[in-house]
């Protein structure tokens, strides 16, 4: 039985040498902040993303979008617009929110700046303010007499998308709203007044513009009103490519 006794300093001894090799458990940090619109009133149910901050050497472009890495964390706002993300390693990050309801926008993907912050190991990162400034909401309408479309379980179907296009070349779905056996409604936010080209998309469905005209692969210009909301979209699926 000697040969397997192991004396208390040799295990202090080894022990910084796990540590060093990774073994040692990873203290993390946790986030907590509040999402409101550009009233200063709560968004409640925004989906909150905790993404890496790159360096700004790394960084694409100054303005919107911000250009983050990868997501470390997820959480749903609550009633009153707070929320807490946990386990959040230690570094630099940017915080974005997304929310089913119209009208509001994604700070990360329209605003000059998101907010950003640092996460020290073992401590709460506290007060982080994302706002999401209210927008011009782009209805869409498809028709679809012939049940051409099937049931969407998501809110993006890609057999039938919707892109806005920014002039900048910056792509965004609209999103699935509602649907039903002989049509869908989608929506997408956009800043007030802002020019952009709304393209429609499917790679098995022929569609048609208002105007009866097949739509073109390259989109439609479309003025976002500079208050309110636009009038409503409509095209038709007319069969199969």
């Amino acid at each position: 039985m000697a040969d397997r006794f192991v004396h208390p300093i040799a295990v202090l001894c080894f022990a910084p040498l796990l540590a060093m090799n990774g073994f040692a458990a990873t203290v993390n940090g946790t986030v907590r902040g509040t999402v409101v619109d550009d009233t200063g009133k709560p968004v409640s149910g925004a989906r909150v993303f905790i993404s890496h901050a790159l360096p700004s050497t790394a960084r694409k472009s100054v303005g919107p979008p911000t250009i983050t890495g990868a997501i470390a964390g997820s959480v749903l706002a609550d009633s009153s617009g707070s929320f807490e993300a946990t386990g959040i390693r230690a570094g630099d990050y940017v915080a974005c929110a997304q929310t089913t309801a119209q009208g509001l926008l994604d700070p990360c993907h329209w605003a000059q700046q998101a907010p950003e912050f640092t996460v020290t190991a073992g401590q709460t990162t506290a007060g982080i303010k994302i706002s999401m400034a209210h927008g011009a909401v782009i209805p869409i309408h498809v028709n679809d007499p012939q049940g051409l479309l099937t049931p969407a379980t998501t809110a993006i179907d890609l057999a039938c998308q919707f892109h806005i296009v920014t002039a900048r070349g910056l792509h965004y779905n609209a999103t699935i709203q509602a649907s039903s056996a002989t049509g869908r409604d989608y929506s997408i936010t956009v800043p007030f007044g802002a020019p952009v080209t709304l393209q429609a998309i499917s790679p098995h469905l022929a569609l048609n513009d208002s105007t009866g005209n097949a739509v073109s692969a390259v989109g439609a210009a479309v003025n976002a009103p500079t208050f309110g909301s636009n009038p409503t979209l409509v095209y038709t699926v007319t069969g199969k490519k």
